[in-house]
């Protein structure tokens, strides 16, 4: 009764925001809706479908939403007290679950020994097995029988399996890992933290009780047993844990996040949002960052560790030159053969480019219309697609304020910066004016001057006209070389932080776009500068020198130095700029959403590193074993990173799948909730 309740106060909420129209302020606090509500919403959302065209209805069935069916939700519903829906609404919406003495009773009942150990993993994959569909079963066994034959590690499988959304195909493998070696330390708290997070938090507690007392001070194991006393609502013991956990390791992503709840239970917004933040800094997810935004905390750029270096000049702007500015009339001539020739360069190297632009405007439209076509269409088969590359909401977050306040973005020319020069070059025009008053009473001095049988100064008219010529130059070329040498400054330094941000926000196909237009921007803008020239006065007979011209420079090639790749037999985590995923290869055993019904994602985060050195559960305090923490929430894999004094430097960090030990620790979960609730 009280999940379809739930499930009737879930549906209804959600589609009065659909169709509903507001009915006034929004209350500060929530409340349950009493059977009134509900009977009135449901009326009211029959309205809205009934109004509804079959374009929109069509339109939202292809888009995978289904309407609801208000006969099957007015019978759940029907006889449900107020009593009862405010119950069931507080059960729902509770920062820490409500205690579980019958489980928690339960939990302390049971002291394993080294001894029993074996018995008691045996009795609760059996238990486990008894939850399973037998598709699930059928597609484990399947899975498990080819990863032995391909001599591959079963229990990091089921890791693999765990952290890209089948928990049920990966309790079935880290459950006969167990099984097979009962004694594997790490592969038991493994197990146990997926019975936590599966909802047999009374069944998880006696392993990790048994590994604790072996492996004191590990904070993984602490942080385990604190997610599993918090989700039987055993809020001081959970704390006690956490606390222990914390203490070992400040930043523990999952202990910190526990600590945050049990924080905000008690009233203490401060410190919810202190060990939240703490949590968030050494491992992303949009999880955290949505829970500090409910906590009213906005997360700033410092709140994230960031250890992927930034290079000072991607595309090697820096080392291009250009011929100088013409600042006498001695050098002006040949300067002025040498821009021309630069421009002519510059226009020839823009006309390739866009060629290759238009090439990779058609690529990345083609990718993106493909990508749009499998969101929709996965999303319609109840499949989770990565809707952007995995590191954009971290890199928005992180690397966001600091190209704010970039105008024009992907055009690569900055506005506002473009000011001085705009005004170098209005200047130009009072320059201009000078010269030619200048001119005027030179012409009337020289007038009655030159001519058959007059004096015909050449040699003085030469040197005036040249020196208020040069005078010309130095004050309109100087002053726009100054505005345009301090405007590239910017660009070049702008535009490789852009660069830098769009690595990590675009997907592979629209940052080559990106590039190209970047290169296409500056070119044009090098090219384009406004120089002026001013020959030497005609009475003068000089020829200059010739000089052979520069070589326009190539630009650098912008590539991911950053990759880290974890192989833990046929699961494979890659790591870049634009790329975070998790891949398997089964040698040909394909897994579809039929093959695990009982999907989905749990919080959480896992230590990859080498299994030689130590023995039991790798904890974070174990820095020199340990080369990546992986975090990962219900949207998938969320963040890599160096575990403290592990250097990751721009290589990144490479784990072989025969050295590899994934040890995963739980995250939070509610209360008895998955598809091991009610196990004994």
């Amino acid at each position: 009764m009280k999940k379809l309740i739930t499930l009737s106060i879930c549906s209804l909420l959600i589609y009065a925001c659909s169709y509903a129209q507001p009915k006034g302020k929004q209350k500060e606090k929530e409340k349950a809706p009493t059977q009134k509500e509900m009977d009135d919403a449901m009326k009211e959302m029959q309205k809205a479908m009934d109004e509804m065209s079959p374009e929109d209805k069509k339109a939202m069935d292809s888009m995978g939403i289904k309407m609801p069916d208000m006969k099957s939700m007015q019978k759940n519903v029907a006889g449900v007290t107020d009593a009862q829906l405010k119950q069931a609404y507080e059960d729902e919406n509770r920062i820490v679950p409500r205690k579980d003495v019958v489980r928690i009773n339960s939990a302390l009942a049971v002291t394993l020994s080294n001894a029993e150990m074996s018995a008691y993993t045996i009795k609760t994959q059996q238990a486990v097995l008894s939850k399973l569909s037998p598709a699930t079963k059928a597609k484990g066994a399947e899975i498990y029988q080819q990863v032995k034959r391909s001599n591959k590690s079963v229990a990091n499988t089921a890791v693999g399996l765990w952290m890209d959304g089948k928990p049920t195909l990966a309790l079935y493998l880290m459950g006969e890992a167990c099984k097979a070696d009962p004694a594997n330390t790490n592969n038991l708290s493994n197990y146990a933290s997926f019975l936590t997070m599966c909802g047999a938090e009374q069944i998880a507690l006696p392993i990790l009780n048994n590994l604790n007392k072996h492996h004191p001070k590990n904070s993984t194991l602490l942080n385990n047993i604190a997610q599993a006393w918090l989700g039987l609502g055993d809020i001081q013991r959970a704390e006690k844990y956490a606390d222990s956990a914390i203490r070992i390791y400040a930043a523990h992503p999952q202990a910190n996040m526990a600590k945050s709840l049990i924080e905000e239970s008690k009233g203490n917004f401060p410190a919810a949002i202190a060990a939240a933040k703490k949590s968030i800094s050494k491992a992303y997810s949009n999880e955290k960052e949505n829970r500090l935004k409910k906590l009213g905390y906005d997360l700033r750029s410092e709140d994230i560790n960031w250890d992927r270096p930034m290079p000072q000049d991607a595309l090697g702007l820096g080392k291009f030159t250009w011929p100088e500015y013409p600042m006498d009339v001695e050098q002006n001539k040949l300067l002025e053969k040498e821009w021309k020739d630069f421009k002519n360069e510059c226009q020839q190297k823009i006309t390739e480019l866009k060629i290759k632009q238009q090439s990779l405007e058609e690529a990345y439209l083609t990718a993106n219309a493909y990508r749009t076509k499998q969101i929709l269409s996965e999303g319609q088969k109840g499949h989770y697609v990565q809707l952007m590359p995995g590191y954009a909401a971290k890199a928005i977050k992180k690397l966001g304020p600091g190209i704010n306040d970039i105008n024009g973005n992907a055009s690569f020319v900055f506005a506002n910066e473009l000011e001085p020069v705009v005004k170098a070059l209005n200047a130009v025009g009072g320059y201009e004016t000078l010269l030619n008053e200048k001119q005027e009473l030179l012409d009337k001095k020289y007038e009655d001057q030159v001519g058959e049988g007059k004096p015909n100064p050449f040699e003085a008219i030469c040197k005036d006209e040249n020196a208020i010529r040069t005078e010309f130059l130095k004050d309109a070329n100087g002053r726009l070389q100054s505005a345009y040498r301090s405007y590239f400054h910017y660009v070049s330094r702008r535009s490789s932080d852009l660069l830098y941000y769009y690595q990590y926000t675009m997907w592979p196909e629209q940052f080559e776009l990106a590039k190209v237009n970047a290169q296409v921007a500056w070119l044009t803008q090098i090219k384009d500068q406004r120089v002026f020239f001013k020959n030497k006065s005609s009475s003068c007979n000089n020829v200059p020198k010739t000089k052979k011209p520069g070589q326009l420079q190539n630009f650098d090639d912008v590539h991911c130095d950053y990759v880290s790749t974890m192989n833990l037999g046929v699961y494979k985590i890659t790591s870049s700029c634009s790329n975070l995923i998790g891949e398997f290869d089964f040698g040909g055993v394909k897994i579809n959403v039929t093959d695990n019904v009982e999907t989905g994602r749990f919080s959480g985060s896992a230590m990859v590193g080498a299994s030689k050195g130590f023995d039991g559960p790798a904890g974070c305090e174990l820095e020199a074993t340990i080369a990546a923490l992986v975090e990962w929430d219900n949207t998938g894999i969320t963040d890599v990173g160096a575990i403290a004094s592990v250097d990751a430097n721009a290589g990144g960090v490479t784990v072989a799948g025969a050295d590899a030990r994934v040890t995963v620790n739980t995250g939070v979960s509610g209360s008895g909730k998955g598809i091991l609730q009610g196990m004994k």
